[in-house]
């Protein structure tokens, strides 16, 4: 009997035997199911601190609006908006907000969407806190820098950081000064 007879035998013997075969399953299964599950749940975090933090700058620049604030500063507008967004993690050490007015008759965005803090860096972006003026149209933008729960996973890893870590969450609202007559 020749090598490739026995071979031929044996492979026989083999091809007939399904043990093993759930374990094959499991070794290309599985790691899909945990990549689409962690993903899932990356998405679905970004997802509620984007609609937080969009909630929660809403609420504070009604506060403004209303005349709630006592006194408009770059501190109460942070600590009113990260009240506001509760499950924004660190939300008053990772966050920058500017405040600006816009020419509403030759409205121009600004280049950027906002300036986000880089926490490699000691000191925080140049800030523009301009109150306004009666009847002037006001922006208020904000940016949050938000830590993935999974960095390795493929939404983690695809997310683009920005500099000093984390990925920037921004929120933008606009209001109208009320006339103080």
């Amino acid at each position: 009997m020749s090598v490739f007879s026995k071979l031929r035998g044996l492979s026989r013997r083999h091809a007939k035997d399904d043990d093993g075969n759930a374990t094959v399953e499991f070794v290309i299964v599985f790691p899909l199911f945990v990549a689409l599950v962690l993903g899932g749940f990356e998405v679905g975090y970004y997802n509620v601190v984007n609609t937080m933090l969009n909630r929660g700058l809403d609420l504070a620049v009604r506060d403004v609006r209303l005349g709630n604030m006592a006194e408009v500063t770059l501190d109460t507008l942070k600590t009113t908006t990260c009240d506001y967004a509760k499950y924004v993690n660190n939300c008053e050490e990772n966050i920058h907000i500017a405040l600006e007015p816009i020419d509403a008759n030759d409205f121009e965005y600004p280049d950027s969407l906002a300036e986000c803090i880089d926490r490699s860096e000691e000191v925080a972006p140049n800030t523009t806190f301009n109150a306004g003026g009666e009847n002037e149209l006001m922006l208020v933008r904000a940016c949050v820098l938000v830590d993935p729960f999974f960095p390795t996973s493929w939404l983690g890893a695809a997310l683009e950081e920005t500099p000093g870590s984390g990925y920037a969450m921004v929120a933008t609202a606009g209001f109208v000064n009320e006339p103080n007559s």
